[in-house]
């Protein structure tokens, strides 16, 4: 008797087993996923009728469709560096050891590698293109990546702050699919990642002010003034978030993208001071620029600093600039205009090279690497 009920189990555990079992499963868990996804923006103040509402004008811009292109297209050789911005190699045998102190590394454009309390973090990783690959060939990045993703040391935690290609890539999520970690993602976000093979269970979404807490470390979805969309008939069906993440040591916040709001001095009430403020800088937004209002969805330099002080944090690390050309304003023109605003008004700036492994009082944490590129560029060395 005793062997037959082994027997039975052992066969019911091959039923369970099989390939087309373990695929319904999954499929159940998608869906059961998809309609608590769409119960919870039915209920969310950030969506109204099933799109996140967003307060950007309506208009993109004043010009034809032609011209537009045009502008992001045949107008761009002027813009990009001569040659490839310098960056380091990223260390693999350094960060071999997690850090329990706040230990920072730029893989360019908005991508952070952030360890602390000995947690590794992936902010936005984009190693490729910032574009679908029918135009990737437009947006090549001025910066080689520092790193593969099979070299990366393994992070605990992949947060995601929306969906534009320039902050959310395919080919990483994927990569990541099956390994043990974590997707902390702004609500709608999900969906994506359940169609690239990520398992629900592996995926947290946020609303804005939510919190989740990983092995002592806390992640808060905070709000942010931007938009969302992949295909252009998918506009703003996801939400887009900033995130706040503390540590019992450590605290940081990263803006994402994000016009100037008042969300930034609510921000600082709740939950600054923070060590270090990941702020994005874009000077494309100015008038004139194919724009209809001066702060369109990102900060142009003054609205960063702003967003600085507001947030109460100790250091200003900038990101969103050099490594693609995204907009229609030269390669450094951001940390240029930056520059200037940091002159008026001291602040403690930290400007690493793409690849370089910080900690908050590196003396290369605050190195002007792009002026020694723009010196030899224009030959002073010739």
């Amino acid at each position: 008797m005793t062997n037959t009920l082994v027997n039975i189990a052992g066969k019911a555990l091959d039923i369970v087993s099989t390939p087309e079992s373990i695929r319904h499963l999954r499929q159940q868990e998608v869906i059961t996923s998809r309609q608590k996804r769409k119960n919870r923006m039915l209920s969310s103040a950030q969506f109204q009728n099933g799109t996140a509402i967003t307060k950007l004008p309506k208009q993109y811009s004043h010009q034809s469709t032609f011209q537009t292109f045009w502008k992001y297209t045949g107008e761009r050789h002027h813009l990009k560096p001569k040659n490839e911005l310098p960056y380091m190699l990223l260390d693999a045998h350094q960060l071999r050891q997690v850090s329990d102190e706040l230990r920072i590394t730029w893989l360019g454009h908005s991508s952070l590698f952030i360890e602390m309390s000995k947690q590794r973090i992936l902010i936005d990783p984009v190693f490729e293109h910032a574009s679908p690959n029918i135009v990737k060939a437009l947006f090549k990045r001025n910066v080689s990546i520092p790193t593969t993703r099979e070299n990366l040391p393994m992070p605990d935690v992949i947060v995601i702050s929306h969906d534009h290609y320039d902050h959310l890539e395919k080919e990483t999520m994927q990569f990541y699919a099956d390994k043990n970690v974590h997707f902390l993602v702004p609500l709608g976000v999900g969906e994506h990642l359940e169609k690239w093979g990520v398992s629900p269970s592996k995926i947290k979404e946020f609303d804005w002010w939510e919190s989740a807490a990983i092995k002592g470390v806390i992640y808060t979805a905070t709000p942010a003034n931007h938009q969302s969309g992949r295909t252009g008939l998918d506009t703003n069906k996801t939400l887009w978030a900033s995130w706040c993440i503390h540590s019992q040591h450590s605290s940081v916040f990263y803006s994402g993208d994000t016009a100037y709001d008042k969300h930034f001095k609510e921000i600082g009430e709740r939950m600054g001071p923070f060590d270090v403020a990941f702020m994005e800088v874009a000077a494309n937004v100015k008038k004139g620029r194919g724009f209809p209002v001066e702060n369109w969805g990102h900060m142009q330099a003054r609205h960063t600093v702003k967003a600085f002080h507001d947030v109460k944090a100790k250091s200003l690390f900038p990101v969103h600039w050099s490594t693609y050309e995204l907009f229609t304003h030269k390669w450094d023109e951001p940390i240029q205009d930056l520059m200037l605003e940091v002159k008026r008004k001291p602040i403690s700036l930290l400007t690493p090279l793409v690849g370089q492994s910080i900690y908050l009082h590196s003396p290369q944490a605050k190195i002007k690497w792009w002026d020694e590129v723009n010196y030899l560029l224009e030959g002073s060395f010739a």
